[in-house]
C-alpha cells in the first residue's frame, strides 16, 4: 500500500525569500549610505581648500595686466575711460562695491572671492540636480566641481569669472526650475539673472536666448511670462545702454566686442588704438596683446608658438558713433585663407593655451590647472560624438544640456576674440555636466533590473508536493 508524504513548498520557499530580501535590501542601503558619506566628505574638503586657497594667495596679491585693468576699472566706476565701457560693466560694478565696502583691504576683498569660490561649486550642485533628477549624481558633480583646480585658482584673482562662473550657473538652475514649476515668476526670474550673467560676460548671450525659448514654449501663459521678463530685462539693459550711450556714443549695453574684433580678424600680434571725443578734448591710447599669442599651448610636446606678428593701429572718433568701428574692422581684415589659419589657432589656443593670469608656476592650484588642460579636448570630442549620435534626445533637458555642451566646445573659438585658455572656464562646466548625463544614462540602459525587485514579485500559490513510496 502506498504512502502519500504532503508537503507544503511554501514552507520552504519562503523564509529563504523572504531572508534573501532583507539581506539585499540592507546591503544596498548600505552602500549608498557609505557612498553619499563619501561624496559629502569630499565636498567638504574641497571647500576647506577653496577657502584656503584665497586666503593663501589673496585677490590683490598681484595686481598687474588683467587682474589690475579690473580693480583699476572697479574703483573708478564714474570715470569717462573709455575702456570701461569696452569691457563689460556686470563685474566692474560688483566690484567696485566689494572695494568700497571692503575699503580695499585684502582680507576683506579676499573673504568675499572666498565666498564666491564656496558658492560657485553649491550652485552648479543645484543647476546639475534641476537637470538630471538624480541626487547622488548631483552629489558627485559638486564633489568635482569643489576639486577642479581652474576653477579654484581663478578665485585668488580679481577677474570677471569669479563672478560669471556662478552666474552662469545660476541662470541654468533658475531656468529648469522655471520649466518644472511652470510659474511666471520663476521664468522672469530666470530672465533676469540671465540678463545679469549677460551684463557680466556677453558669452551667456548665445544661451540665454534657447534656453528661455526652450523654457517659454514649453509652459502655459507664454504672453504674461513674456511681458514680465521684458520688464525685468529693461531695468537691467536700459541703464546699461544710457552708461554706454555716453562713454562712447553707442548703444550696445553689454560692452563692445569689436576691438576684440578688429584684433582677431587683423591677425597681429598686438593691438594699438586711440579713441578721442569731443573734437580731441580727450584722447586715451590702448595697447594690448592676448597672453595666447606669447605661450606655447602645446608645451612639452610641441614649441608650437602662434604666427601672429607685428601691430594693428586705428584710431576712432566717439563722435562718429560705430562707424570708425566698423571701418576699422574693413581695413585691418585679412584674406580668407589667412582668416582659417587664425581661426585654427584659435582652436588651438582655446583647448590648449593655460588659462591667464592663474597660471603661475609659483602656485600649487595655478599648476594643477595648466597640466589638466590636456583633458577637455578629448571631453569635447566625446560629448560631441554622443550629441551627434543621439540627435533625436535634444527635446529633453539632459539632451539640451549635452547638445549645448558640445555646441558651446565647437563653436567657442569661432568668437570674434583672440582665444585665451580661460575662456575655457565656463566651458569646463557644462563638459562635466554633460559626462555626467551621458554615463548616467547609459548606466540607467545597460544595468541589470535591481535584485531586490527581482525578489519581490508576488509567491506563488502554496502547492502540495506528493512523494509516493511503495
Amino acid at each position: 500500500m502506498a504512502q502519500l508524504l504532503q508537503l507544503d513548498t511554501s514552507l520552504i520557499s519562503a523564509p529563504r525569500s523572504s531572508t534573501y530580501v532583507e539581506g539585499a535590501q540592507v546591503f544596498f542601503d548600505k552602500a549608498a549610505a557609505v557612498r553619499w558619506a563619501v561624496l559629502a566628505l569630499l565636498v567638504f574638503a574641497g571647500s576647506i581648500v577653496r577657502v584656503i586657497a584665497c586666503f593663501k594667495h589673496t585677490p590683490l596679491d598681484l595686481q598687474v595686466s588683467d587682474p589690475a585693468r579690473w580693480w583699476h576699472e572697479a574703483t573708478h566706476l564714474f570715470t569717462i575711460e573709455p575702456i570701461t565701457a569696452i569691457d563689460a560693466f556686470g563685474y566692474q560694478l560688483w566690484l567696485g562695491l566689494v572695494a568700497t565696502i571692503t575699503r580695499g583691504n585684502e582680507i576683506g576683498v579676499a573673504f568675499h572671492n572666498a565666498i564666491l569660490s564656496l558658492l560657485t561649486p553649491w550652485i552648479w550642485y543645484r543647476a546639475f540636480k534641476e537637470i538630471a533628477g538624480d541626487d547622488d549624481v548631483a552629489l558627485a558633480g559638486w564633489g568635482i566641481f569643489c576639486w577642479l583646480p581652474s576653477w579654484i585658482a581663478i578665485y585668488s584673482y580679481t577677474m570677471s569669472e569669479t563672478l560669471f562662473l556662478p552666474l552662469f550657473g545660476a541662470s541654468f538652475w533658475l531656468s529648469f526650475r522655471a520649466r518644472r514649476i511652470q510659474t511666471t515668476s520663476s521664468f522672469a526670474l530666470a530672465t533676469f539673472v540671465w540678463t545679469l550673467t549677460s551684463a557680466t560676460r556677453v558669452f551667456a548671450l548665445p544661451f540665454a536666448l534657447p534656453i528661455l525659448l526652450w523654457v517659454l514654449f514649453g509652459v502655459s501663459g507664454r504672453w504674461r511670462k513674456t511681458i514680465s521678463a521684458a520688464l525685468l530685462v529693461a531695468i537691467v539693459i536700459v541703464p546699461l545702454s544710457v552708461r554706454m550711450h555716453s562713454l562712447l556714443r553707442v548703444w550696445n549695453p553689454f560692452g563692445l566686442p569689436q576691438m576684440n574684433q578688429i584684433y582677431m580678424e587683423s591677425g597681429k600680434q598686438t593691438v594699438r588704438f586711440s579713441i578721442s571725443r569731443d573734437f580731441d578734448s580727450y584722447k586715451w591710447l590702448y595697447e594690448f596683446g592676448s597672453p595666447s599669442l606669447y605661450q606655447e599651448p602645446l608645451a612639452p610636446l610641441s614649441h608650437w608658438t602662434s604666427s601672429r606678428k607685428d601691430i594693428v593701429t586705428f584710431s576712432i572718433n566717439e563722435d562718429h558713433g560705430m562707424a570708425d568701428w566698423k571701418q576699422a574692422r574693413v581695413n585691418n581684415q585679412v584674406r580668407w585663407r589667412e582668416r582659417l589659419h587664425i581661426r585654427a589657432e584659435n582652436y588651438i589656443f582655446f583647448n590648449f593655451a593655460p588659462s591667464w593670469p592663474d597660471n603661475n608656476p609659483d602656485r600649487f592650484w595655478d599648476t594643477a590647472a595648466v597640466a589638466m588642460r590636456w583633458i577637455w579636448a578629448p571631453l569635447g570630442v566625446f560629448v560631441l560624438g554622443y550629441a551627434l549620435r543621439n540627435s533625436n534626445h535634444f527635446h529633453n533637458g539632459r539632451g539640451l544640456m549635452v547638445f549645448l555642451a558640445a555646441l558651446s566646445w565647437i563653436l567657442t573659438p569661432l568668437l570674434p576674440a583672440v582665444m585665451e585658455g580661460r575662456y575655457r572656464k565656463p566651458v569646463e562646466g557644462l563638459l562635466i555636466i554633460a559626462v555626467l548625463l551621458i554615463v548616467r544614462s547609459r548606466r540607467a540602459t545597460t544595468e541589470p533590473r535591481d535584485a531586490v525587485q527581482v525578489e519581490r514579485r508576488e509567491p506563488a500559490r502554496p502547492e502540495s508536493l506528493v512523494l509516493a513510496r511503495s
